[in-house]
């Protein structure tokens, strides 16, 4: 296994407002990709009352091996977390709010449902808030992902995670071009007049090449994604896929320069940058670029 190097370590910070963020967490049952995935920024986020919700369970129907959330058969959906999440984001006073999921490919709607209703409560209960959408692939449905970008959501995103030539190894489950789809079917949707921002993210260190990265950087941009990420992956454990390498904060500003030479709306590159991480500044971004949604109110 590969040493960890120094510029991978955080500073852990936990202050009255890591303590909100857990209380409210704790007391209304809800889950937080922070925790289920191991995030390396969880202090600093809560720290800042920055929390990305987990909806629909804690455990995944794929398990693909990089990731820390578990795998295997899910329970029912909670009917009343849509709610419980819109009271957390008044709670907290968020003006920015995240909710991603774990995969659900035994439901019907893969989880469609759950994902606008709970848009639809947090603009009800606070209706400043804008609100991001983290989703599986919903197997690049078009009616599905119609209802989601319809939902009120300011941006909706879809993780690519890796090159297409990963994924029959770490991502067997999972489908690099129903993927794309996905992204592409969303971009679609903006030139029909819906009115988001469409997000993608990858995690490096699996295996790729500079040419894979790259490569895959034009087929986002070619499906039209507005905001694209770029993190280190590190292994949960040493059952997970081990890192292949360490890239550098250096190379991490290459690929963040490559990235916007590519004309994408905002970038965010670094070795501990997440898909949620700093959301609501790349928002700000592509805002500043003239790419977000006009009707809601500026951050």
């Amino acid at each position: 296994m590969l040493k960890r190097p120094d510029w991978i370590r955080r500073r852990v910070l936990f202050n009255e407002n890591s303590g909100e963020v857990q209380g409210i967490l704790k007391d209304l049952g809800l889950s937080s990709v922070c925790v289920e995935a191991a995030c390396p920024n969880k202090c600093e986020c809560w720290a800042e009352k920055h929390v990305t919700f987990l909806i629909l369970g804690d455990t995944c129907t794929r398990g693909c091996s990089f990731c820390d959330v578990t795998g295997g058969v899910p329970s029912a959906p909670d009917p009343s977390e849509p709610e419980k999440i819109a009271t957390a984001t008044q709670k907290l006073g968020l003006k920015y709010v995240v909710i991603t999921s774990v995969t659900r490919d035994d439901l019907e709607d893969k989880g469609t449902d759950h994902f606008v209703e709970t848009t639809k409560r947090v603009n009800t209960k606070t209706p400043e808030t804008r609100v991001e959408l983290l989703i599986p692939d919903l197997d690049a449905d078009m009616g599905l992902l119609r209802e989601i970008a319809t939902s009120g959501a300011d941006v909706v995103g879809h993780n690519i995670e890796m090159p297409d030539n990963l994924y029959e190894v770490i991502r067997p489950k999972a489908n690099y071009q129903k993927g794309l789809s996905t992204l592409k079917i969303l971009s679609a949707l903006k030139k029909e007049g819906v009115e988001i921002l469409v997000k993608s993210s990858l995690i490096l260190g699996l295996g790729e090449t500079e040419d894979d990265i790259y490569r895959t950087l034009e087929d986002l941009k070619n499906a039209g994604v507005d905001i694209v990420y770029l993190g280190q992956y590190l292994s949960p454990s040493k059952d997970h896929c081990p890192v292949k390498k360490y890239y550098t904060p250096d190379e991490f500003g290459i690929f963040k320069e490559k990235a916007k030479s590519m004309g994408f709306g905002a970038v965010a590159s670094g070795p501990l940058v997440r898909s949620s991480y700093h959301a609501s500044k790349a928002y700000s971004e592509a805002n500043a670029r003239g790419q977000a949604p006009r009707g809601h109110p500026s951050t």
